[in-house]
């Protein structure tokens, strides 16, 4: 007889008396071979100890419990409350008086749902239902995509311009006053095929020259903290972008009263042209880079001629050579930086494009030079695929060519060509009008640009403040969204901020990871009133919790169930 058979068999309660002391068992009996046996039992021990568990199983048993991701959405919502968002986008969007969110806390929403992940409106409106807002936000109607995309069509461009004014004005007065400012350009591809005028193919950053891309700028205080954005067609130029913003920049400058004469503006080779090299410097002071071929000689500098500026934080010398040099009609002082980490990175990774490009240009050969059977790759074919292999900076060591009358393909490395790239290993052209500022500062200076391209990478990060994928067709609605996805960023960033003036030691990812698992119960027992309870927490969650004060979301709140 298997376990199987055994379970079918009713169990019965049976009693037994042991020095005067009852005790029971549930008992399965069978007949086996003409006999009852006993085949199974179960002690449950004295009446006493039976109504023990009985009792404690009713007390589990009415306890509900839920729980809610807390940390980084009540710490978003502080940030918020510290910064007046809210009631900033209602003071510029009019809408009529009716119960509900209002426009500022729709857009809050969507950022809280952005925050948790690459979601859609509709799926924002099911985020919000299991999150611990539901509990607090309440409201007549039902959340879905169409009331939280139509309360994006009243944030027109005008709109969106006062708001951020009005949150850079904020960050002013609580001390965030910049002296720096860094400007970068990015873009998104998106699976849009029918948008209006701002999805369009262009360069792609992640390379998907297939895709329809958006185009964002950014500009970033010394702080690292954003204070302009613009959302272009993804097939303008960057410099051509720059162009287009640089006046919008300095009229955010002048309207939160930061004089912009004695400011520096950082930015990468991209922006680069006459035009706006000439309209800075009537307004402010540059620190840029320049394109290889607009100082060649600098790289035939010896090592030996450099001199050593400052030691990194990854241990690598930087080392600078320092000289004067006319560029775009004005003379600029110009810092040739080498750092060595950087120089074995790009060189190890030429070895590897070197290999595969070689093996690539192998195979359009073999391809052009077939014999026997199988289809021959036409000769014009082979030139058009051998061009798109070869990366712009490879573009003189790689060479190529085809005879049309023996149907030849031939290819070879230009060993000068190569030797030549090889000294730009490592090395960046560093230019500014701060004739008066040492080496160290120029390129410490650029070199602090790499933070607004860890800003790119937070808006492309699916656990941060992810800007894809973008599910809207509307020209309005994607700058609206890149709009929230910049206040998102904004957020986080002022809030590091914070806790840096606080002495925090955790690394940026390591808060926003502490933040993402403190949680929080919605405990209810029986009849008793609800009451939220906070998960336990390690010291470095409690330590965050306790100075962001994030407690006091809830403090007042009156959950009901």
């Amino acid at each position: 007889m298997d376990s199987l058979d055994i379970r079918r068999i009713k169990p019965y309660l049976e009693k037994k008396i042991i020095k005067g002391i009852t005790y029971y068992q549930l008992v399965r009996k069978a007949r086996i071979d003409g006999n009852v046996k006993r085949i199974w039992s179960k002690y449950l021990g004295t009446a006493e100890t039976i109504e023990k568990v009985y009792d404690k199983y009713e007390d589990q048993t009415s306890l509900q419990l839920s729980s809610y991701e807390y940390g980084r959405t009540a710490a978003i919502i502080k940030i918020a409350e510290e910064l007046n968002f809210v009631d900033t986008v209602n003071e510029h969007t009019y809408k009529k008086n009716i119960d509900g969110l209002t426009v500022g806390e729709y857009l809050l929403l969507i950022i809280l749902g952005r925050a948790s992940g690459p979601i859609s409106k509709n799926k924002t409106a099911e985020w919000f239902h299991d999150s611990f807002l539901d509990i607090l936000w309440s409201f007549p109607h039902k959340l879905n995509t169409n009331n939280l995309t139509n309360q994006m069509d009243y944030i027109t461009d005008e709109v969106m311009k006062k708001i951020e004014d009005d949150i850079a004005e904020k960050l002013v007065k609580h001390g965030i006053k910049p002296s720096i400012l860094f400007f970068d350009t990015t873009n998104f591809f998106t699976y849009i095929e029918h948008g209006e005028d701002i999805p369009k193919k262009g360069k792609s950053k992640e390379k998907r020259y297939d895709k329809n891309l958006i185009g964002m700028g950014l500009a970033v205080s010394d702080e690292n903290i954003p204070l302009f954005h613009e959302t272009y067609p993804g097939n303008i130029h960057d410099s051509k972008v720059f162009t287009m913003v640089f006046d919008k920049i300095i009229d955010r400058l002048n309207t939160i009263e930061v004089p912009s004469n004695d400011m520096v503006i950082v930015f990468d080779k991209g922006c680069n042209s006459e035009k706006n090299i000439n309209a800075i410097l009537s307004k402010m002071h540059i620190v840029g880079s320049i394109k290889k071929n607009q100082a060649e000689e600098l790289f035939d500098v010896p090592l030996s001629d450099f001199e050593l500026l400052y030691t990194n934080k990854k241990e690598y010398q930087i080392m600078g050579y320092r000289v004067k040099k006319e560029l775009f009609g004005t003379e600029f002082t110009v810092v040739v930086s080498y750092n060595s980490g950087s120089y074995k990175k790009q060189k190890l990774t030429y070895e590897k494009d070197k290999t595969n490009i070689l093996e690539k240009l192998k195979k359009i050969k073999q391809s052009v030079e077939r014999e026997g059977r199988g289809k021959k790759k036409k000769l014009k074919n082979a030139l058009i695929d051998a061009a798109k292999i070869i990366p712009d900076d490879y573009k003189t060591v790689f060479l190529f060519d085809g005879t049309k009358k023996d149907n030849l393909f031939t290819y070879y490395v230009d060993t000068k060509a190569e030797q030549k790239l090889a000294l730009t290993f490592g090395k960046n052209l560093i230019f500014s009008d701060m004739h008066d500022w040492i080496s160290e500062r120029i390129v410490k200076t650029y070199n602090m640009k790499d933070f607004i391209e860890k800003d790119f990478e937070w808006v492309k990060d699916v656990l941060i403040m992810p800007f894809k994928p973008v599910y809207l067709q509307k020209d309005k609605r994607i700058k609206v969204h890149s709009f929230l996805c910049v206040m998102g960023l904004l957020f986080y960033r002022y809030l590091l901020w914070k806790l840096k003036k606080q002495n925090e030691i955790l690394s940026e990812n390591k808060i926003l990871e502490m933040l993402k698992k403190i949680r929080v119960a919605l405990v209810k027992r029986d009849d008793e009133k609800p009451q939220f309870v906070f998960e336990s927490m390690n010291m470095d969650q409690l330590r965050l919790f306790t100075e962001m004060r994030l407690e006091t979301i809830l403090k007042d709140s009156k959950p009901i169930v």
